[in-house]
């Protein structure tokens, strides 16, 4: 699969052998999904990888789609799906599995995965088991193998379970039992990571027990991901990029409203400004922005890249657009933050305050502004414009981001499962 949850797993599994641990990988067959990216397989090629089946929604429609079409292979090399094949994978995805299924659909990728693990644990002689979620059943997994193989176990959240606005559940009956499982893994797992503070925290606050247990672990970015065989050059046209998927936590309205509103004060930056957005538009939310707001001659939108080539375009951009719009009190730290904070570029972090804003203002890499202040987004942009013109725009990256390198993360990681041995 590709996006960004993908990569915390496989870069843990790509460094975590420079630190005396092998990782054994267990993960589903071929599923239909928003986006594939095959070149995510290059960092593992050291690392035994396990496919087992599976009667999730988007497994099954994979195997039908097979079925129907027994000639034709998923092209991960073009990893795109139209607006129509999105809607359906969220409707199977989200609406299916939310409801019929708790904690989610992928419990019915439980039994396959639990023998298999079971065989891999007796024969490698396997200590720790790590699942990462979500999905949130993979953490039944966790505490299965626990109980029936002695394995120590941690269990690593992306997101929250209950509570957030990321696993929203449908109904209070649902709330419930999502609500007694999360508590009986957190208190079943030997350690608990989370992907900032905050999580960690409210984790810790559902389950009532051990503090020590519960860990920040954050995302991070590739060092090896940025080095190409050539130099990358900037575009010479003032760029503005948007890199990832979009969704409702991270919905482009405010800056499209702010850039129509500063095309109408000064028409003339029509033809000097670029924008681009790569990346899954997972519910269709931009084309019908575009129109509303006059903009779609302006904007460049491609799908979903292999993940090395996103970072290309990161790197020829000359501002960053970062977007996190949330209701509730859940802290969301896109993974691919790390990543903008890399390139150097300069950010425009269109974000709440919190722990994301902190480490923006921290690694001093951009501007922070509010979704609700069009005024404020108009006045960055225009901001960036001008240093841009006058050559003092940035392009290199503070020395503390550093600290977020994958292999400084993975030897975090590694000093954990030492201590659980």
């Amino acid at each position: 699969m590709g996006m960004g949850g993908t990569q915390r797993a496989a870069k843990f599994a790509r460094y975590l052998p420079q630190f005396g641990w092998q990782p054994y990988i267990i993960t589903v067959k071929t599923v239909q999904y928003y986006a594939q990216d095959a070149t995510l397989l290059q960092d593992l090629n050291h690392v035994p990888i396990y496919r087992t089946g599976s009667l999730d929604p988007l497994r099954l429609l994979a195997l039908w789609e097979k079925r129907k079409n027994p000639s034709k292979k998923i092209k991960n090399s073009n990893p795109t799906t139209t607006y129509q094949k999105k809607s359906v994978l969220k409707f199977l995805n989200e609406l299916v599995g939310g409801w019929l299924f708790i904690p989610d659909s992928k419990i019915l990728w439980l039994p396959f995965a639990f023998w298999q693990a079971v065989k891999i644990i007796r024969h490698e002689k396997i200590q720790v088991v790590f699942t990462t979620s979500p999905p949130q059943s993979v953490h039944l997994l966790g505490k299965w193998l626990k109980f029936f193989c002695g394995v120590k176990w941690i269990a690593d959240f992306r997101d929250e379970w209950t509570g957030g606005e990321s696993q929203p559940c449908p109904t209070k009956f649902h709330t419930f039992i999502n609500r007694r499982l999360e508590k009986r893994v957190l208190q079943s797992a030997d350690r608990v990571l989370a992907i900032c503070e905050k999580l960690a925290h409210n984790l810790h606050k559902k389950a009532g027990d051990d503090p020590q247990k519960y860990m920040t672990l954050m995302n991070g970015f590739d060092k090896a991901d940025f080095q190409f065989d050539s130099a990358v050059e900037q575009n010479r046209k003032f760029t503005i990029l948007h890199g990832g998927s979009l969704s409702k936590v991270s919905n482009p309205e405010p800056f499209l409203a702010a850039v129509s509103q500063l095309f109408e004060q000064k028409p003339e930056f029509k033809s000097q400004i670029q924008l681009q957005f790569v990346g899954t538009d997972i519910f269709g939310q931009l084309p019908p922005l575009l129109e509303k707001y006059h903009l779609k001659r302006q904007v460049e939108v491609e799908n979903y890249l292999p993940h090395r080539e996103a970072i290309r375009r990161m790197m020829q951009a000359h501002v960053l657009l970062l977007i996190v719009i949330k209701k509730g009190r859940e802290e969301i730290i896109t993974g691919k933050v790390f990543e903008y904070l890399a390139s150097g570029r300069r950010i425009l972090a269109i974000i709440p305050e919190g722990e994301l804003a902190a480490i923006i203002r921290e690694t001093s890499a951009g501007t922070i502004v509010s979704h609700q202040d069009i005024q404020q987004i108009t006045w960055a942009i225009n901001e960036y414009y001008e240093q841009f013109k006058t050559l003092k725009i940035q392009n290199k990256p503070a020395e503390s981001v550093y600290r977020f390198e994958r292999e400084n993360l993975t030897a975090t990681l590694s000093i954990i499962l030492n201590s659980l041995i």
